[in-house]
């Protein structure tokens, strides 16, 4: 059964500054959503940049193995042969389509770049077809959101660390639980956060040692989350903090953390990190995914925000 995925973001830049970011193979590692993931993965381009038979080649643990080929172009067109040959099997189309914007201001001068994809899966595996399709959508989110910052400042000013399984003391919390479509996530946890600082820090006088959003339900085929926006309830025990609040325990584990330095922006690149190397590796969840906030947005700029995300496991 054929799939189709579509993805575009407008850029402050001109047309011809972007298009060389994607013609030349040896710029994708800057941006790609998915060497991101496994910066060491094996990685060989081979060709001339923007003519028929340029190629990268990338053999990962994590990622898996493939090759994408460059098959034609024009001056607002680039269209690949990609093929994956593990972990498992497969071929697609993938083009990339630029065009200029008509700006607000004379002096911006912006590109909307869109990324497509069609492929198909087997008829038995059609039920995993809207899955599959929101995964890469993502992925290709991800992907254009560094192409954006590389084309426009130069660099994507973030690291994704992979720190291995450690121990981690858990606690109990209090916070404010929501169900949203993935797209209004960052609204809504904004909201939310605030809310929190309102209550606990500006009236309450409190402090909490940990401020962390736990995800105990994401739903890939209709792109719907379930978050707790919460903080550790050992200095909260005299404040009432009324009916919006549930609480709960995060209990003592190991498990695997991914750490981000950088803006909540690219936050999605740990998370694809985490999620990849707990199935390449075969790794067991318990419990709920969450991420810890080391600092605030109300105090740092953007790329100075630390965030750990954990994946408990089982013993």
């Amino acid at each position: 059964m054929k799939f189709d995925v579509n993805k575009s973001i407008t850029i402050d830049a001109p047309l011809a500054k972007v298009r060389e970011l994607v013609e030349n193979f040896s710029h994708w590692n800057s941006w790609s959503p998915w060497v991101v993931v496994e910066p060491d993965c094996s990685v060989t381009v081979t060709g001339e940049p923007n003519k028929p038979g340029h190629s990268m080649s990338w053999d990962g643990e994590v990622i898996g193995s493939g090759k994408n080929t460059l098959q034609s172009s024009d001056t607002h067109q680039i269209k690949y042969d990609l093929e994956f040959f593990k972990p498992w099997k497969s071929k697609a189309k993938v083009s990339f389509l630029f065009e200029e914007v008509d700006s607000q201001t004379p002096d911006n001068v912006q590109t909307k770049v869109t990324w497509t994809m069609n492929s198909s899966m087997p008829f038995f595996m059609f039920f995993m077809i809207k899955t599959m399709k929101n995964w890469i959508g993502m992925d290709y989110d991800r992907g254009l959101r560094m192409l954006k910052a590389m084309a426009e400042r130069g660099g994507v000013n973030c690291e994704t660390i992979n720190n291995g399984i450690v121990d981690y003391k858990g606690f109990s919390y209090i916070g404010i639980q929501r169900s949203v479509a993935v797209a209004d996530m960052p609204a809504a946890m904004a909201k939310d956060f605030e809310q929190l600082v309102n209550d606990i820090v500006v009236n309450g006088q409190k402090s909490a040692m940990h401020w962390v959003c736990i995800y105990p339900k994401f739903d890939m085929k209709n792109m719907e989350a379930t978050y707790i926006a919460a903080v550790s309830d050992e200095n909260l025990a005299d404040l009432d903090l009324g009916p919006d609040y549930v609480t709960g325990q995060i209990d003592d584990a190991r498990a695997l953390e991914i750490k981000h330095n950088g803006s909540y922006e690219f936050l999605g690149n740990a998370w694809s990190m985490g999620m990849m190397n707990m199935q390449a590796k075969k790794l067991k969840g318990k419990g709920f995914p969450f991420e810890q906030y080391w600092n605030s947005p109300m105090e740092m700029e953007p790329d100075e925000l630390r965030t750990s995300i954990y994946f408990p496991l089982k013993n």
